[in-house]
């Protein structure tokens, strides 16, 4: 492994011990061991942090209109601090006209049901109080059609007054006659890069454009789209109509959209997620990854970042690049590039193992675009250091991973694990949920052990490299499936979170129609007192990881035993080194440990969960309780 030291870590001090329950989470007494050889004589550290994504909507109500807002978010601050929480997505709060806010109105307004721009600042101030970091959605493929840059584009690309419409090449608009073709993106560059060759320029040749070839939801479908407010044009919206593609070959438009980036940072925000990072450029299924737009969206990221980071330098930019294939995702954090992007890729694995309890895998089975691994394991841990490398090479060793199990625009880790999906489905964290005859979700059969699934998910996510993301309620099990509305319902702070008339409790934003988050036991209020919640368990992970530097903030390298029901793994700073052993099935698992070459022996238990009295270990001898985690030093 090819790796970079980074030196300028804060170091991090442990505290001598922590009594949990009826076991003993023994942190580290001393400066942790000596000094010791990483196998390729280098440490990657990368500073963490533990992220939550918020809908804002949905999250929590101040005002008593059943709608989420800032206030009632700050409200929650103590909340998620004492959770362990250092930083926060906020899904878009700029002024939009939908309820899930990615088509942008205005990009200097705040979204008038959320609040005033000065009850933002005071959310950011109080998160800043707590030691929490804000990283707002920042919405830059695309607009809302409501958008005034679109509204002034529709009025053509000459104004009343014969004069260029500065913002018509904002957008992609072509006449509604054009050469409309049934060829691929990729198959009309090469005919353009040819004819080129052949003729010197482009002069004589008839432009073609794509009649399908859709980027988002495949070749079958198409991305042009028309308005009656200008009959005799078609404009590229790759997601909907109401969401028309902001054309980034206008240099304008780059520096209002660099600008842009700058009110909200000037505003006190700490970065951005960036909502289809890999779209900027590539508007077709066929070329969004071909050379010449990875080199385009190279172009643009490296422009971007350098303009941002040349006044805010610690502005963190997160790129959503949903994505399986490493070799896509690269171009995005190259030098120069952004900070991290979503590991995607991850998040596919922790839920394959601890769906099977087994990193057992039948590469057969699954389509080339779905295959997690082309061997019969799952070979998580060889692959994510292969990952880091490749990132960490291309960035210059600035790349910052962030793991996460379920996000907005999938189904939520509680209900992957309790019931049953479409099989047919490219992807389960986007399936339909299979119905019975009454049009009820269908149980998986191990249903029984969603809990114990998640709490072995979450012990993989709380101790992997990087910053790993929690999505809003997955700390108290909140279920949701497809459609969007349904995951992204009211967070359930009460057993019982309607009144007897029927009214949401105070706090309760139940903007919609609500099928998943009807408080019970798997709300707040039932879990935050009770030791053995779900919630207790993420709550103790976060302390723990943040305790440890060596989970907060180290490398990772591979620990290998031969049982394909364990992950285990080592992550290490310059002065710590730690073994993580993850159970993932629900036998108590009996393990001998080696003493690792380059990081030798560990025989010290820095943590089981303060629920764990079975795990143990005698000398070299490990103890697994089923579906538990140990940390040793």
């Amino acid at each position: 492994m090819k790796r970079k030291v980074i030196t300028s870590l804060i170091a991090c001090g442990l505290a001598s011990s922590m009594l949990l329950g009826s076991s003993t989470m023994a942190f580290a007494s001393e400066s942790s061991s000596a000094r010791f050889t990483a196998k390729d004589g280098v440490i990657d550290e990368q500073p963490g942090d533990v992220f939550y994504e918020i809908f804002v909507r949905a999250f929590r109500d101040s005002d008593g209109d059943s709608i989420g807002d800032f206030k009632g978010v700050e409200e929650m601050v103590p909340y998620l601090a004492d959770l362990g929480i250092t930083g926060i997505w906020l899904m878009p709060i700029t002024d939009s006209g939908s309820a899930h806010g990615y088509n942008t109105r205005n990009y200097y307004e705040v979204n008038s049901q959320y609040g005033t721009m000065e009850d933002f600042q005071s959310l950011m101030d109080t998160c800043h109080k707590y030691g929490i970091k804000v990283v707002m959605d920042l919405v830059v493929n695309h607009c809302g059609s409501d958008n005034v840059w679109f509204q002034e584009a529709l009025k053509g690309p000459t104004l009343e007054d014969g004069s260029a419409n500065p913002y018509w090449d904002y957008f992609t608009f072509v006449p509604s006659d054009a050469n409309f073709v049934e060829k691929t993106a990729a198959e009309i560059h090469e005919e353009e890069v040819a004819y080129e060759q052949e003729h010197g320029s482009l002069e004589g040749y008839e432009k073609q454009y794509p009649l399908l070839d859709n980027a988002t939801y495949g070749p079958e479908n198409g991305v042009w789209r028309e308005s009656e407010a200008l009959p005799g044009y078609k404009y590229i919206g790759i997601f909907s109509g109401g969401m028309p593609d902001l054309n980034f070959e206008s240099e304008a438009l780059r520096e209002d959209i660099k600008n842009v980036a700058k009110f909200w940072l000037e505003m006190g925000v700490d970065g951005f997620r960036l909502d289809a990072a890999r779209h900027i450029f590539g508007d077709f299924y066929s070329n969004i990854y071909s050379d010449y737009i990875f080199e385009q969206n190279m172009d643009f990221w490296k422009d971007f970042r350098a303009d941002i980071i040349s006044e805010y330098p610690n502005a963190y930019l997160i790129g959503e690049v949903w994505e399986k294939n490493v070799d896509n995702m690269a171009p995005f954090i190259s030098e120069g590039g952004l900070d991290s992007t979503f590991d995607f890729n991850l998040a596919h694995k922790i839920f394959s193992a601890v769906s099977n309890e087994s990193t057992a895998y039948d590469p057969d089975s699954a389509s080339v675009d779905n295959k997690l691994s082309d061997s019969d394991d799952l070979n998580i841990v060889s692959d994510l250091i292969s990952f880091y490398n490749k990132f960490g090479e291309v960035s210059n060793y600035h790349f910052i991973d962030c793991p996460f199990s379920t996000n907005h625009d999938q189904n939520r880790i509680m209900s992957l694990f309790t019931y049953q999906f479409d099989p047919e489905a490219a992807d389960i964290n986007t399936a339909s949920l299979l119905l019975d005859e009454n049009e009820q979700p269908i149980l998986r059969e191990d249903a029984d052990k969603a809990e114990d699934h998640v709490r072995v998910a979450s012990s993989l996510l709380l101790t992997m490299p990087g910053k790993p993301f929690l999505y809003y309620g997955e700390e108290v099990g909140l279920n949701g499936a497809k459609p969007d509305s349904s995951i992204r319902e009211c967070m359930p702070w009460y057993i019982e979170p309607f009144n007897e008339d029927g009214t949401a409790k105070e706090g309760i934003a139940n903007y919609g129609d609500v099928i998943y988050s009807l408080g019970g036991e798997a709300s707040v209020e039932a879990q935050i007192e009770q030791p053995d919640s779900l919630y207790a368990h993420y709550k103790e992970l976060i302390q723990t990881r943040k305790n440890i530097p060596a989970l907060m903030n180290g490398d990772i390298d591979e620990y290998p035993i031969d049982s394909q029901q364990i992950v285990s793994y080592i992550r290490m700073t310059q002065d710590q080194r730690v073994l993580v052993i993850v159970n993932l099935s629900g036998e108590t698992i009996t393990q001998e440990l080696t003493a690792d070459p380059n990081y030798g022996s560990f025989r010290k238990v820095l943590y089981r969960s303060s629920q764990d009295s079975v795990s143990e270990l005698n000398g070299s001898t490990l103890t697994l309780a089923p579906y538990s985690m140990v940390v040793l030093e």
